[in-house]
């Protein structure tokens, strides 16, 4: 297999080609995380998946990396398809610079790690969605108030008690 680093490297281009080309370029260079949260958290988690893939599997490990980039990914309105290309994109690229006996064992990892992030991108996706309701029902009850309000104000003003 070539190094490492290499395969980093075309993995975080793979993955950035999902973006419009200003933000994947910005998401590559900016190193600060406070200015860059979302490129910094792909650059790590993307790290920590590859390293594990190739080292262990951790699931100590994979499920923090797995989780952030799932979080990330679930409020991007993505399809569960395009959100979990990202370690199909490691697959061909893996196919590519490992050899035969190698590629097998690594292609099931990569299968392991996508139904595990399967399960939390729809976990957050849930979530949103719950988010989002809370929120339609928080600004209906508030226009219900407000109407109610100025329903009695109607009332008192025509003469009511």
């Amino acid at each position: 297999m070539q190094s490492r680093e290499a395969v980093a490297e075309l993995w975080l281009r793979r993955v950035l080609r999902d973006y419009p080309p200003q933000a994947a370029q910005f998401m590559a260079a900016e190193k600060d995380p406070f200015h860059n949260p979302a490129g910094h958290t792909l650059q790590s988690a993307l790290a920590v998946l590859l390293d594990e893939l190739l080292a262990g599997m951790d699931r100590g490990r994979i499920t923090p990396a797995l989780d952030s980039m799932m979080q990330l990914k679930a409020v991007q309105d993505l399809a569960p398809s395009s959100a979990l290309r990202f370690l199909f994109d490691l697959k061909e690229i893996l196919r590519i610079h490992c050899r035969d006996a190698d590629f097998a064992q690594l292609s099931a990892r990569i299968d392991e790690m996508a139904l595990q992030a399967f399960d939390l991108f729809v976990q957050y996706r849930e979530r949103t969605s719950q988010a989002r309701a809370n929120e339609v029902r928080r600004r209906v009850f508030v226009l219900e108030r407000r109407m109610n309000r100025e329903d009695r104000m109607a009332w008192q003003e025509r003469g009511g008690n």
